[in-house]
């Protein structure tokens, strides 16, 4: 028996996302015509380095030379190609080329990127993989002890710790403090409203009962001897951000996005039918996420086996009792599916002001 959740959360809007529209405030000449495309050659670039971009005509022919940019998130001002930003945050851009105008993009800069630590076995491909586990809770849900103690039995099983990487989605009610918008878009993505649910990967709606068998078959199923991609990754705390400095290497070619999710440990807060102490204190929970529209996050494009992609991601605290001690960052890289949709082939988790190299065989 499950609790089942009534009231309906609103899906918090995505962070970071490179998308396209027009302008909303009313001004017809600046929607975008569909009839040009405007590119930069970076999603994510550190403040005082350029931005270059390229504008497409609709047949194909580069029109840059033709085009003006334009700054849509600082008063429309005309900007220079390549531009150099001077200040951090996220910055919009459409082109003008004649009649044509284009999209809006997103580039997000940011004050520093924290280097990626050194790729240790560069000829290799053969990386370990950690399947996404979610489990989504509430600190009010009778029911949710149950499940705590089939996740415990499952991590003190074996080897199956070292096959998954475990997000709680406090989701259940507003009241937890271990609640957040991210995790209620991460729920509704999922669209839960029986608690608790665990849910796997983000192409897979299967959920498991608490039953801790259950659970270890679901992770046999889905966990592979070696993964499509590797994840190495570096953080940094800026002042009201964590900045998150991601590479994807392919072992198998194929279209690829990485996200990354902020988690905190250590959340005290009593727990509705705990049966013991340790259930008082949520680690893991989804506080922050750098984009839940897509869920699987940014594209990466297109990578070759052996070759790699990087992208620097900002995930934003917004929360004053997050507490910046406890913060971690799950790393998360996705690929396209024969369905089309995004499946994820690998998970990492870094510390704050740490790293995390490639995890090979």
């Amino acid at each position: 028996m499950r609790f089942t959740k009534f009231l309906a959360f609103i899906a918090a809007a995505a962070t970071l996302a490179v998308g396209c529209g027009g302008d909303d405030n009313g001004d017809e000449g600046k929607k975008p015509t569909g009839s040009a495309t405007l590119k930069a050659d970076v999603l994510s670039v550190e403040v005082n380095n350029p931005i270059t971009f390229t504008v497409t005509a609709e047949d194909g022919t580069d029109i840059t030379a033709e085009a003006t940019i334009f700054d849509k998130t600082h008063d429309f001002v005309e900007v220079s190609n390549p531009y150099t930003p001077t200040e951090d945050g996220k910055y919009e851009f459409y082109a003008v080329a004649g009649s044509a105008i284009t999209a809006t993009i997103e580039v997000t800069v940011l004050p520093s990127i924290p280097a990626l630590p050194a790729d240790a076995n560069e000829a290799s491909t053969a990386f370990k993989h950690r399947i996404l586990l979610v489990d989504h809770t509430g600190n009010t849900c009778g029911y949710c002890p149950k499940m705590m103690l089939a996740l415990k039995e499952v991590s003190e099983t074996g080897d199956y710790h070292s096959k998954y990487h475990e997000a709680m989605s406090h989701s259940y009610a507003s009241s937890d403090p271990a609640t957040s918008s991210a995790a209620n878009a991460v729920s509704g993505y999922y669209g839960v409203t029986d608690y608790p649910t665990l849910t796997y990967n983000f192409a897979y709606t299967t959920t498991s009962s608490y039953n801790a068998e259950h659970i270890k078959q679901q992770i046999d199923a889905q966990w592979r001897e070696s993964a499509d991609a590797g994840i190495a990754a570096a953080t940094s705390l800026a002042s009201s951000s964590v900045i998150v400095n991601a590479e994807v290497k392919a072992a198998v070619e194929n279209e690829y996005r990485v996200t990354a999710w902020l988690l905190e440990d250590g959340i005290v807060a009593n727990q509705t039918n705990a049966t013991e102490e340790w259930m008082n204190t949520h680690d893991n929970a989804i506080r922050q996420a750098v984009t839940t529209n897509p869920i699987s996050g940014m594209d990466l494009g297109t990578i070759k086996a052996g070759e790699r992609s990087s992208l620097a991601m900002s995930l934003e605290i917004t929360g004053t009792k997050w507490n910046r001690d406890n913060l971690k960052v799950m790393v998360i890289a996705s690929a396209k599916g024969a369905n089309g949709k995004f499946e994820v082939v690998n998970v990492v988790v870094c510390p704050v002001g740490e790293s995390v190299a490639y995890d090979y065989k």
